[in-house]
């Protein structure tokens, strides 16, 4: 069978797709310190991401990983806005891509490499395929210590669907605290506070400075009550993936360029005049 028959034949049809892509890789000797990965067809890899980005992709070789994972890092962000079905179309383009041009013609791409359901015309809320979920698993385990690994997919981040069963206040100090405990190892992280005597939510950045890393707040915004907080909060939680991002423009740029994003993706999606 030639190379390209095989890889006609449906994924689901060829490997496990429960398993994170790339499981079938088969590590034997070393090649220099590290395990080289042998595939199907015998050929050797340094690593699953390198294979994914050559093999699979059909991407230059990029002798940097950092720099390769750079790209699929981006890669990962935007399978998991498309998996979880929480980040409307307008807020995904605009808070990943920038523009509604670049979003088109990367999800264009990811459906022409069959990590997206089929479809007959470009689709923008189209859903993973069996192998794109496989992929999702792929890099969300391969990522580096220096990634702020989250537990992309799965159950300890399941995303609360917004406050449409109005939970009580108990109910929500329970699922704030589930959700903060599974933040405790990132960098950059939202949390509650009171300022002045007010609910607030800030963001905190972990060890930040030059000369003594120091943990500091970067960010802030008080509320009228716990329940516009709180909701401000699970908004917050759905979007999780994206506080690293978030956390080095408030560093970097200040508190207004963060407010600015923010208040941008919250209004993303919304029609004018209601609805």
């Amino acid at each position: 069978m030639s190379a390209h028959d095989w890889d006609e034949i449906p994924y689901t049809d060829r490997f496990n797709p429960a398993l994170p892509w790339g499981y079938w890789l088969v590590a034997q000797g070393e090649l220099d310190g590290l395990p080289p990965l042998t595939d199907h067809t015998g050929q050797r890899w340094r690593s699953v991401r390198e294979y994914f980005w050559v093999s699979r992709l059909a991407m230059a070789p990029i002798p940097r990983d950092d720099v390769r994972n750079e790209e699929l890092e981006f890669m990962l962000a935007t399978l998991v806005s498309l998996d979880r079905r929480v980040i409307p179309t307008e807020e995904r383009a605009l808070d990943l891509f920038g523009s509604w041009d670049r979003s088109r013609h990367y999800l264009s791409w990811l459906a022409g490499q069959k990590l997206l359901m089929s479809q007959t015309v470009a689709d923008p809320n189209a859903e993973l395929s069996p192998e794109g979920h496989a992929v999702l698993l792929m890099l969300a385990s391969t990522r580096s210590p220096d990634a702020a690994p989250l537990a992309i997919g799965l159950p300890t981040l399941k995303s609360f669907h917004g406050l449409g069963d109005t939970p009580d206040q108990e109910e929500r100090d329970r699922l704030i605290a589930a959700q903060e405990r599974a933040t405790l190892h990132l960098q950059y992280r939202f949390g509650r506070k009171d300022i002045a005597g007010q609910p607030a939510i800030v963001l905190a950045g972990v060890g930040l400075g030059p000369n003594i890393p120091l943990t500091r707040v970067l960010w802030s915004i008080s509320f009228a009550d716990d329940y516009a907080r709180d909701r401000m909060l699970f908004w917050l939680h759905e979007r999780i993936d994206r506080w690293p991002d978030w956390g080095e423009l408030a560093y970097r740029q200040g508190a207004r360029a963060l407010s600015e994003r923010l208040m941008q993706l919250a209004f993303a999606d919304r029609r004018i005049g209601g609805g």
